[in-house]
């Protein structure tokens, strides 16, 4: 690691902690990351990652993104450019140099924003006066630091056909090297089918009648890893079906990745596609399933419905060694 002053990371859920730890140990920066203090499954997934991080790499709480040492840091790393957080910060402070990491398909979105394809707004969110003002300058400040050579965005979709060119910004892919590289005890037993929750039908996306039914199809021999905030009463209605729920408490590319037996995952379309194809254990088979058009409820803008049909046209994929 260099020996300048750290770079301070802000992040708001496991994902983004997983993936600023690998952007900083790739990267070979040394980085101070602020967890945001009360996200439900953060801290656990912190406490399990810390005896395992590179040289270099630290972990503190923080209650917002202005916390003076994100705010005040020279350079930065976020995991949720769309976060009202960071656009906080952002309108008062400038982008400076910034690495973004993936926070799950909303990368592909930034790629587009940065480009000037898209508008600075949360894919498949309808924002109001105050987002949409904070957003038009949020947007134009990063697309200025882009054009400028500061930013550096890390993705699990760098070699995506969907990424577009995105002036001055530095893209490097994120292929989970320090994540595989981990020699860690499976964190719970698993059975030889999984199938991973979603966030669409908690955030209101697809009617969760047709994705318990999905879910529950899958039989009596399959594990379910529930989203961080599925409704308690739709899992039991899913161990009703059959489905052995477990909850880790830690995110997918960490119980999976370290996972003993498991010879198929299926999903719907989200960033586990483009994620778990790189941590899943060799010959286990990935199946993402397609949104049918009749589960979709009228949240779905046709950019999301866009973007996740993209992340479903990769269908199937068998994990393989480099």
């Amino acid at each position: 690691m260099t020996t300048d002053d750290p770079r301070v990371g802000w992040v708001e859920s496991p994902l983004q902690l997983i993936n600023a730890v690998e952007a900083a140990a790739d990267l070979d920066e040394p980085t101070l990351i602020l967890l945001r203090r009360g996200v439900a499954q953060l801290a656990d997934t912190a406490r399990w990652l810390e005896p395992h991080l590179p040289e270099g790499i630290r972990f503190a709480e923080a209650s917002t993104a202005t916390d003076p040492r994100f705010r005040d840091a020279a350079r930065r790393l976020v995991g949720d450019a769309f976060s009202g957080q960071f656009r906080a910060v952002v309108t008062t402070t400038g982008a400076r140099d910034l690495v973004v990491v993936d926070d799950g398909s909303a990368a592909l979105h930034l790629a587009a924003v940065l480009a000037g394809i898209e508008r600075f707004s949360r894919m498949g969110q309808r924002e109001s006066a105050v987002q949409r003002t904070l957003g038009t300058l949020t947007g134009s400040r990063l697309r200025a630091a882009a054009r400028a050579g500061r930013v550096t965005l890390v993705t699990a979709y760098a070699d995506h056909e969907a990424m577009p060119t995105v002036p001055g910004a530095r893209i490097v892919p994120n292929r989970y090297a320090w994540l595989r590289s981990l020699d860690a005890a499976p964190p719970v037993e698993l059975r030889s089918v999984v199938v991973l929750g979603s966030a669409l039908a908690v955030d209101g996306y697809v009617d969760p009648e047709r994705y318990e039914a999905w879910a529950a199809s899958h039989g009596a021999e399959a594990t379910y890893l529930p989203h961080r905030r599925e409704d308690p009463a739709a899992l039991e209605r899913l161990r009703a079906a059959g489905l052995a729920v477990v909850e880790p408490g830690l995110p997918a590319e960490i119980v999976l990745g370290s996972a003993r037996g498991v010879a198929h995952v299926h999903s719907l379309p989200s960033s586990t596609g483009a994620t778990l194809a790189r941590v899943l254990p060799v010959g286990t088979v990935m199946k993402v399933t397609a949104v049918r058009h009749d589960w979709w409820t009228t949240r779905a803008d046709e950019t999301f419905r866009a973007t996740l049909a993209y992340l479903a046209s990769a269908d199937e994929a068998t994990t393989e060694e480099d």
